[in-house]
C-alpha cells in the first residue's frame, strides 16, 4: 500500500508497506532488456518511513501521514499521494514542506475536493496534477467492458 525508494549508486531499492501482504512477485517488463522477476518483501511502517527518501501512497483511505508519520521520515522526503484526498493530513504537510523536513510534494488529490485549500494550491514545493490518473485508454476500455458486462447481467 505504501512504497518508499532509496536511491543506492546507478541502482534503486524499494521499500514496500502492507499491513496484509509479507511479500509479492512483481513482473517487470523492460523495453529493450529480458523480462525480471523481483522478489519485494515488505518492512514495517516505521521502517519504511526512516529510510525512504521518496514516499508513493497508494492506499484505498484514511488518514495515514500525519505530523507523526512525518517526524518519522528522514529529512528531504519527497512525499507523492496519487491515492486518496486526506490520506496525507495537509496541515502536517505545509508544516513539513514549510519545515524543510520535507523537500517537495506531489499532490494529485486533495482533501477538499473540488475546492482544494489554497495553501495547498499555491505552495511552491508542491507539484499538482489533476486526478486522472486512471484516465488511460486501457482502463477507460476496461470500465466499458466492465460496465456492458454489468447491463448484460442486470437483463439477463
Amino acid at each position: 500500500q505504501c512504497v518508499g525508494k532509496i536511491a543506492l549508486g546507478c541502482g534503486m531499492k524499494v521499500l514496500a508497506f502492507d499491513p496484509f501482504v509479507k511479500e509479492a512477485i512483481l513482473n517487470l517488463e523492460i523495453h529493450g532488456l529480458s523480462n525480471s522477476e523481483v522478489l519485494v518483501k515488505t518492512v514495517s511502517m516505521d521502517d519504511l518511513l526512516a529510510q525512504s527518501d521518496f514516499i508513493s501512497m497508494h492506499v484505498p483511505g484514511g488518514k495515514v501521514i500525519t505530523e507523526t508519520e512525518i517526524a518519522k521520515m528522514k529529512n528531504g522526503v519527497v512525499l507523492v499521494n496519487a491515492a486518496r484526498g486526506g490520506v496525507i493530513d495537509e496541515t502536517a504537510l505545509i508544516n513539513g514542506l514549510n519545515s524543510g523536513k520535507i523537500a517537495h510534494a506531489g499532490l494529485d488529490v486533495f482533501e477538499n475536493e473540488p475546492k482544494p485549500n489554497e495553501a495547498i494550491l499555491k505552495h511552491p514545493k508542491i507539484s499538482l496534477t489533476p486526478h486522472i490518473g486512471a484516465a488511460t485508454n486501457e482502463a477507460q476500455e476496461r470500465i466499458g467492458i466492465e460496465l456492458a458486462e454489468k447491463i448484460i447481467a442486470a437483463l439477463s
